[in-house]
């Protein structure tokens, strides 16, 4: 039994994927407005979700959290990297799995959230520029990063993923939601 995916979870994915949902849609053979109606409402279409599902977790993304139907609560819904089972990672094995030089996916974050650049640089205090380097990889601003960071923390998103000190990679780099929705 395939489970449907929340269009949270579907958003981040996309975004970890570094895709639009244009790109998307080519690649799964569907509409861009069956990906952006899987992405922002509850009316799943059961066919569209799981032909997503299934491209994304072929990229190497796994699905995280629960959802309680009896009480209609949801937890830890989001995203991230396959992970490997131990570190490090054996060289033969390196690359079957997706890894970041960045542990902290700021732009999948904004993605769970369903926010504008501009809305968060709002929200914020920070300058939009600030935010888009952030997301890029682009900034070693390690006061902008811990601002930005604690900001979608208060916000209720996890960061995931850990560090391979002797590569300097991170590996099942993702969000999700803290606690229940």
């Amino acid at each position: 039994m395939t489970t449907l995916l929340s269009a949270d979870a579907l958003r981040v994915a996309r975004t970890l994927a570094g895709l639009s949902q244009r790109e998307v849609a080519s690649q799964v053979a569907i509409t861009q407005k069956a990906v952006w109606i899987a992405e922002n409402t509850d009316q799943l279409a059961k066919p569209t979700n799981a032909k997503l599902r299934t491209y994304y977790e072929t990229l190497g993304i796994e699905f995280l959290g629960t959802i309680d139907l009896r009480a209609g609560l949801t937890t830890g819904l989001g995203a991230r990297w396959r992970t490997p089972y131990r570190l490090p990672v054996e060289h033969s094995e390196a690359t079957d799995y997706h890894t970041e030089r960045t542990g902290i996916a700021f732009v999948a974050a904004r993605a769970l959230l369903n926010r504008k650049q501009s809305e968060i640089a709002n929200d914020s205090g920070m300058a939009e520029r600030k935010i888009g380097q952030l997301e890029a990889g682009l900034s070693a601003d390690q006061e902008s990063s811990l601002r930005l960071r604690s900001f979608y923390e208060r916000e209720r998103i996890a960061f995931l993923g850990w560090g391979d000190v002797t590569s300097g990679l991170y590996y099942g780099v993702g969000v999700k939601w803290q606690g229940s929705n």
